[in-house]
């Protein structure tokens, strides 16, 4: 499973707990479009740190590298890196 499939599942299945009616998309605008807010961001901060095994620094906890599935994905393919 790639990143932006376990990125996908977790938003869907728990922070969503499976309601939305179409599947969600990579590029799906997060939060502008009300899927997560930002208690979801912290609930997603937190499954990534744990299930990635990395720390997102302060200064990338803006709100443009939470946008999308894509965005999400390259953050922690650039902390990986880090």
């Amino acid at each position: 499973m790639n990143t932006n499939d376990i990125i996908r599942d977790f938003i869907t299945g728990d922070i969503l707990h499976d309601s939305l009616k179409s599947p969600l998309k990579d590029e799906d605008l997060l939060v502008e479009s009300g899927i997560i807010d930002s208690l979801g961001i912290m609930t997603l901060l937190s499954f990534i740190e744990e299930n990635f095994s990395i720390q997102i620094p302060s200064e990338e906890l803006m709100p443009e590298n939470f946008a999308s599935i894509s965005t999400i994905s390259g953050l922690i393919e650039r902390q990986k890196k880090n």
